[in-house]
């Protein structure tokens, strides 16, 4: 038996970009996190990458999460001012994010290379990627504060540089049809909050949710030796799996397991409203692709490299088995329930530690900790994590 290398340092640093609030020296109608920024970015990095050919997947997935970790190190800088920090002292505060990290990453190889990478920036398709993706966002983000106060100090600037910024992202942009309303609707799972009948510290939304779902099972895929297609389907599949809460939000399972019936028939509507709004806005290929996230995404499953259909299992050793190889595309529904469970046990158990609880985190989080704490795949016991946090 082994247990995970992710620790309750690095889960709680996750939920510290929740905390950490976006533009707060302007005036703005709505909050931004940090945590729903970076979901976002990733939301619109996925798609931008799906638009180029040569993208060297596990390149985009490791700076991602470089970048990400990064952030919430470093996000209280002002960005001019952080810019201009690094102009000099770039080695100095490389080696103090490591210094920061090391302690919560180890036993994670990939990033071995963080600091390098904060040193030496490279400047390959993946990097200008992310950059671009990162731009679009913040202006996406920046765009309701224009609307709100165009008067505020230093605004007309702000919106001068992101004109700027966006037309040399341009070539990269303009690849992808419908990206302005994409990632409007994507940006929609920010304004949804989990938990909605109860107040939490920090409150979560739905994408942020998604990203630490996304993150989660990414990386416990190396604990559990998954081949390099699952760890990247397994990133993709924790990111997308709420994406039908754009059109339907969300509903509790309380409401989804309590009335017969109803989470088979919500299914049927989830794949008919998506159609309708999302996937008739990508060509044929990619709606094929990211339905496979977005369908009976806790199930095993695999794509039959002969019929390209998507394939459930029903045997929790077959993926693994049979099935854990490139070309077969696999994805461990049990893994992303997990992250999924454990995401909602510590949005509960993080709250009540700030002193914001009630009988619903609290039942909620004992429910969740007694139903997975004894969690194995793979001989890997993932419910040890659960006991991090008792």
């Amino acid at each position: 038996m082994t247990t995970p290398h992710l620790s309750r340092a690095l889960l709680e640093r996750l939920f510290v970009a929740a905390s950490i609030r976006r533009w707060n020296d302007q005036a703005c109608p709505i909050e931004f996190s940090e945590l729903d920024k970076q979901a976002h970015k990733a939301m619109v990095v996925v798609l931008l990458a799906k638009h180029h050919a040569g993208v060297d997947w596990d390149k985009l997935l490791n700076y991602f999460c470089f970048e990400f970790l990064s952030r919430v190190v470093l996000t209280d800088i002002k960005p001019p001012i952080y810019y201009k920090l690094l102009e000099k002292h770039r080695m100095d505060l490389a080696a103090y994010v490591w210094g920061v990290l090391a302690p919560e990453v180890q036993g994670y190889d990939i990033f071995d290379t963080l600091q390098d990478y904060f040193c030496n920036p490279p400047k390959n398709l993946e990097s200008q990627l992310l950059k671009a993706a990162h731009d679009y966002v913040s202006a996406w983000e920046f765009g309701f504060i224009h609307r709100f106060y165009p008067e505020g100090y230093g605004v007309q600037e702000i919106k001068a540089h992101f004109d700027t910024s966006l037309k040399g992202h341009a070539p990269l942009l303009d690849q992808v049809e419908h990206l302005e309303l994409l990632t409007s609707m994507f940006g929609q799972l920010r304004l949804q909050k989990r938990w909605s009948q109860t107040p939490r510290v920090p409150p979560t939304s739905v994408l942020g949710h998604a990203l630490f779902v996304a993150f989660c099972a990414f990386l416990l895929s190396f604990d559990l030796k998954a081949c390099p297609v699952m760890r990247l389907n397994h990133f993709l599949g924790g990111l997308l799996h709420d994406l039908p809460e754009v059109l339907t939000r969300d509903i509790i399972s309380p409401i989804k397991h309590g009335v017969k019936g109803l989470d088979s028939h919500l299914k049927t509507l989830e794949a008919e409203v998506m159609q309708e709004h999302i996937w008739r806005y990508l060509d044929a290929d990619l709606a094929q692709d990211l339905r496979y996230f977005t369908e009976k995404e806790f199930d095993d499953r695999y794509i039959d490299p002969s019929s390209k259909k998507a394939m459930s299992l029903e045997s929790e050793s077959a993926l693994w088995e049979c099935f854990n190889k490139n070309e077969f595309n696999g994805v461990s529904g049990r893994l992303l329930k997990f992250c999924d469970q454990l995401s909602a046990f510590l949005e509960a158990k993080i709250s009540i530690a700030h002193g914001i609880k009630s009988d619903v985190l609290v039942n909620g989080a004992k429910k969740i900790q007694q139903k997975c704490q004894s969690t194995f795949l793979q001989g890997v016991h993932l419910g040890a994590l659960f006991g991090e946090f008792a």
